[in-house]
């Protein structure tokens, strides 16, 4: 799918594209904590969302995901891939993310 944009954005694809977010994040070990103790919540939470809306790969998202259980770590073309690294970094319970 393409990026998102005010022209092809609905509730549904926003919503969608916010639920493979949620579970990439979740599947690198980034925790709400995580989350929580960077710097700037805001800054981080809308960096995320922006890039991940403006990512071009949510259907490789999607089955990646679907298909997870077999990979580690954050897949290559993950637009958020270094800002989940980043943060699974500073999270001391996150597990190792290549």
């Amino acid at each position: 799918m393409p990026a998102l944009t005010p022209d092809n954005m609905t509730i549904e694809t926003f919503e969608s594209r916010m639920a493979l977010r949620r579970r990439m994040f979740g599947r690198s070990g980034v925790s709400v904590a995580a989350l929580s103790a960077s710097r700037d919540l805001a800054a981080v939470v809308r960096e995320s969302v922006h890039t991940c809306l403006a990512c071009e790969a949510s259907e490789s998202c999607a089955a990646w995901l679907d298909s997870a259980s077999t990979h580690k770590g954050v897949p290559a073309f993950c637009a958020n891939r270094q800002l989940i690294r980043k943060l699974a970094k500073e999270d001391p319970d996150a597990p190792s993310v290549p």
